[in-house]
């Protein structure tokens, strides 16, 4: 059950505890006590609104792939990283980059002054962008 209640409030987390009730087949009041659980424990960390980035500026997304130069300079790097306001998702990965950096920026004209941002710290060996043509799943 806490499952389906995961799934719902996932797809839309302003629902009402009625509506979920609705959806999962429980009183409002059950539902209430079971998400109150999950928040305490910790499976639920807290909620987030979708802004639709085009809206507020940020009409390109772009995939950077940051490979970093051997030695200690990779905190310093997570921690400018994410001050950047234009990062809406970093991850230190495998493969053949060490970061995937996600950014929504205004313009291509944004998303080029991020690149020369990173390309200008001393610890960024090589980066490798792509545009996002089509957002799938978010």
């Amino acid at each position: 059950m806490d499952a389906r209640i995961l799934g719902e409030i996932r797809r839309e987390a302003r629902i009402s505890w009625r509506e979920l009730g609705d959806r999962v087949h429980l009183a409002p009041t059950s539902v209430a006590e079971r998400v109150r659980r999950l928040e305490q424990q910790g499976v639920i960390q807290g909620y987030e609104a979708r802004i639709d980035p085009a809206m507020v500026g940020r009409t390109v997304r772009a995939i950077v792939d940051v490979s970093l130069v051997p030695g200690d300079g990779a905190d310093a790097f997570e921690a400018r990283v994410e001050a950047r306001d234009e990062v809406v998702f970093a991850a230190y990965v495998t493969g053949s980059a060490d970061y995937k950096v996600i950014v929504e920026c205004a313009g291509a004209d944004g998303l080029d002054r991020f690149v020369r941002w990173l390309r200008a710290d001393e610890v960024v060996a090589r980066t490798e962008s792509q545009l996002v043509l089509r957002t799938i799943v978010d």
